[in-house]
């Protein structure tokens, strides 16, 4: 969609909107909430699976007024080893529904299972960290040991909360 072609729901639908996402993020994410009771403003926890078993990540998702015609955005606070998100912190995220696949009926909570699903599921053929993709195609038990040594200086629990309570 054309940014000239972004519309906006009417005031009465747009909060209507948001305090359905809002059910629907208290119903099926819990480890997520809204900052402060902006409901266009969640933090949470995302637990790693697959590889990445025992990681806690910081996410942050911001809802634009645009919303539910543009994606919300999207900001991972903790430094992750993989091919799909860069090696930074924020990191950027190589997903396709936060661009050409949104749809305006999709929710927060279908953002939040594309972000688990790529954790479980790495895809080295569409990366944005090269090396992290070269590395899990050529030297998998090295790629592991990567991130295994990420997960320990980056993404513990600990490490996490402290973060998820500076934002």
């Amino acid at each position: 969609m054309e940014a000239s072609e972004v519309g906006y729901l009417p005031e009465s639908r747009w909060v209507r909107r948001l305090a359905q996402e809002y059910q629907l993020i208290r119903n099926y994410e819990p480890n997520f909430d809204a900052v402060g009771g902006d409901l266009t403003h969640y933090k949470g926890i995302i637990i790693g699976s697959g590889v990445y078993d025992g990681g806690v990540f910081v996410v942050e998702i911001i809802l634009p007024r645009s919303f539910p015609f543009v994606p919300p955005e999207v900001v991972w606070h903790t430094r992750i080893w993989h091919p799909n998100f860069t090696d930074e912190e924020p990191a950027r995220i190589c997903e396709s529904i936060l661009n050409k696949d949104w749809y305006p009926n999709m929710h927060i909570v279908s953002v939040i299972e594309a972000l688990k699903n790529l954790l479980a599921n790495p895809n080295p053929d569409d990366p944005l960290n090269v090396w992290a993709a070269q590395e899990l195609k050529l030297y998998p038990e090295r790629f592991v040991a990567r991130v295994r040594e990420y997960i320990r200086l980056y993404a513990t629990q600990e490490r996490s909360l402290e973060k998820l309570a500076g934002i």
